[in-house]
């Protein structure tokens, strides 16, 4: 089977991406299975990995709008050939909608978009791509949803399309994320081995709230000096973040994001993970830290409520005041078993994951 898979983003730049995780491993989970795999993506030129065929449409796109019109133009250049076509975004999808109809579509929701585009751009924004949003899902053959609550959401929106809505977690690499010698991996970035490590990986924007991880931890630096944070992400926040920072004396170290195998020896080397963001669909950064043995203090969103088991494998925040309480408690007042951690997500290899897309894609194909 011929599978297109589309997504904004450049395979030669790491990211803090759950959606570029998620595209680059299941796209090599498919080739694995003998499919043959493209990511209409950004780049400068094509290339080849993991057997995937990487075809940028265009070498950057500054907003999702851009990409879009990228991909518009692609297509009109060069009708695609896919049995199935399955992108990450609504809007993603317009443009096969218009150019190739009778191309079998399939869409991955990681969340409801809609909600941070109102909190980051306004009413208006937010209005337009509800708009297209709407056009896209009525004209798609089968829709993923990586969480309950995801498909509630969007059941509650669109009645008409619950046949369509299937949940399928994003699936994480178990052979890459597993537990390791902690303290080896810590002297390759000169973090001290006796240090408690707390580690947060994502996109530094108002919505996963990373200055409220910064200020909570400086007040337990405060009292716990071989406390440290490790910061893994970019965005709007960066230099708020750095400036911040500062006040922890040299306990917060501030990274760019890194390779999946680099951001494997990070979870690694940390002793808990910690988000506090407002919305998620499925944060796939909190499975692969269990699946490392790390346990995660995180909010009640997506499927964390599923996952966590207080005590077990981490703590649910349920108010904002909890964040800097929960922290202290799980890197000083909690003893953590890796292998309970990692027991948690063994349902979400790719090894299960894989086959339920794929099954998805003959489904709507057949």
């Amino acid at each position: 089977m011929r599978i297109t898979l589309v997504a904004g983003f450049d395979p030669e730049r790491p990211a803090a991406s759950g959606v570029q995780s998620y595209v680059m491993t299941l796209g090599r989970a498919l080739a694995a299975r003998g499919e043959e795999v493209e990511v209409l993506s950004l780049g400068s030129k094509r290339s080849r990995s993991g057997g995937i065929e990487f075809v940028p449409v265009s070498p950057r796109a500054n907003s999702a709008l851009e990409f879009v019109v990228a991909l518009a133009r692609h297509l009109s250049r060069r009708k695609t050939s896919a049995h199935v076509v399955h992108a990450n975004r609504p809007d993603d999808l317009i443009p096969f909608h218009v150019l190739s109809p009778r191309v079998r579509k399939v869409l991955t929701l990681h969340g409801d978009h809609g909600v941070h585009l109102r909190a980051r751009r306004g009413r208006a924004p937010a209005i337009l791509y509800r708009v297209g949003e709407r056009y896209s899902l009525r004209r798609t053959q089968s829709i993923i949803c990586v969480s309950p609550h995801t498909k509630e959401a969007f059941s509650n929106r669109y009645p008409q399309l619950i046949p369509q809505f299937h949940v399928i977690p994003a699936g994480i690499d178990l052979d890459l994320f597993h537990p390791r010698d902690r303290l080896s991996e810590r002297q390759k970035i000169g973090i001290p081995e006796t240090a408690k490590v707390a580690t947060f990986v994502g996109r530094f924007e108002p919505e996963k709230e990373p200055l409220s991880i910064v200020d909570q931890f400086i007040r337990i630096h405060e009292s716990s000096p071989d406390a440290r944070l490790l910061m893994v992400g970019d965005g709007r926040l960066d230099s708020e973040l750095r400036r911040r920072a500062i006040s922890g004396h040299g306990s917060i170290t501030i990274m760019r994001p890194v390779p999946q195998k680099d951001l494997a020896l990070l979870l690694g080397m940390s002793d808990l993970l910690v988000l506090a963001s407002r919305h998620e669909g499925l944060p796939t950064v909190a499975l692969e830290a269990l699946a490392s043995g790390v346990p995660v203090v995180g909010p009640r969103v997506g499927v964390l409520p599923d996952v966590i088991e207080s005590g077990i494998n981490g703590f649910l925040i349920q108010s904002p005041l909890d964040l800097g309480t929960l922290m202290q408690k799980a890197l000083y007042e909690t003893n953590w078993a890796p292998a309970a951690c990692r027991a948690s997500v063994l349902v979400y290899g790719w090894e299960r994951v894989a086959p339920a897309i794929l099954q998805v894609y003959h489904d709507i194909a057949s």
